[in-house]
């Protein structure tokens, strides 16, 4: 079970890193990794809420209770950035303010 933890949270450093580097790189026009690192942070974060929801009640005394308010911000950010996203794929480049 900590084997795919740690998998998975690699995987998520992977789809920060590389949010974050999409929209550093083009600030003017919307990389298409950055949609796929943001759906990639999602999906495994996700799965890391829930491999974390087993380990605690496996282990209760090595791992501690999920903070359901840090994960909800989380997620709501998460879902904000690709709403924003999708919702401006199709256009080439950004207004410029």
């Amino acid at each position: 079970m900590e084997i795919s933890r740690d998998l998975l949270l690699i995987l998520h450093f992977i789809a920060m890193a590389g949010l974050l580097g999409g929209l550093l790189a083009s600030q003017s026009k919307l990389n298409k990794g950055v949609l796929h690192s943001s759906l990639l942070a999602l999906v495994t974060g996700l799965g890391l809420v829930g491999i974390r929801y087993s380990l605690v009640d496996s282990y209760p005394d090595q791992y501690e209770e999920i903070n359901h308010s840090v994960v909800g911000i989380k997620l709501v950010i998460l879902i904000i950035i690709l709403s924003l996203g999708y919702s401006n794929a199709k256009k080439q480049v950004f207004p410029k303010r």
